[in-house]
């Protein structure tokens, strides 16, 4: 993670664990991640696999040219990222990893820009993992971004780190790195500080 979002969003979300799987969704307060809540979303569990947008922060919907209030997560990838960005989830959800990578979005002229995202769970209810707490961040921004609607989004690296340390099928206690045409998914052991993902 090279965002500042995502780095003060993520000692946040880590400092309210405090040591658990997951904080509980009532324990984040707005006011101590004011300067982060433009580029921050929560999302919730409404179906097998299917997190919609609960809130979305200003920048983010003026960055993708719609109020995504309401839209599925996953929905947003085109199907040739679909399967990889639903594991990505998956893993957040069952196993309280906290999921992080790089896609781009294009815009109908074919403008690209580049954006860092980060996923971290959160339990609403009972002992389930059933919200994401997240953040979209573009990467230096584009003159053009937020006066032209994104149409379409490709990812190019997701990665999985459990902040408490790998799960048990990692056993060699290396990051995994697996292969996605061109692009990277990597499984990453332990915590952030030193890190340069």
């Amino acid at each position: 993670m090279q965002q500042p979002t995502s780095r003060q969003l993520y000692a946040y979300w880590d400092g309210l664990r405090n040591g658990r799987i997951a904080p509980r969704r009532f324990e984040v307060d707005p006011a101590r991640i004011a300067s982060l809540l433009h580029e921050t979303f929560i999302a919730e569990c409404t179906g097998l696999l299917e997190f919609r947008f609960r809130l979305a922060g200003t920048k983010i919907c003026q960055q993708f040219g719609r109020e995504l209030r309401g839209v599925d997560f996953l929905g947003l990838w085109p199907v040739a990222d679909r399967d990889a960005m639903a594991s990505l989830v998956r893993n957040v959800q069952t196993d309280g990893a906290v999921a992080h990578g790089m896609f781009h979005g294009f815009s109908r002229t074919h403008r690209k820009a580049s954006f860092e995202f980060i996923l971290m769970p959160l339990i609403h209810t009972d002992r389930t993992i059933n919200r994401l707490l997240g953040a979209i961040t573009a990467i230096e921004r584009p003159f053009w971004l937020g006066t032209e609607p994104l149409a379409s989004f490709e990812v190019s690296e997701l990665h999985l780190h459990w902040p408490d340390g790998a799960p048990a099928f990692i056993s060699n206690g290396d990051a995994e790195v697996i292969s996605l045409s061109s692009r990277r998914f990597r499984v990453v052991e332990g915590g952030l500080p030193g890190r340069t993902d």
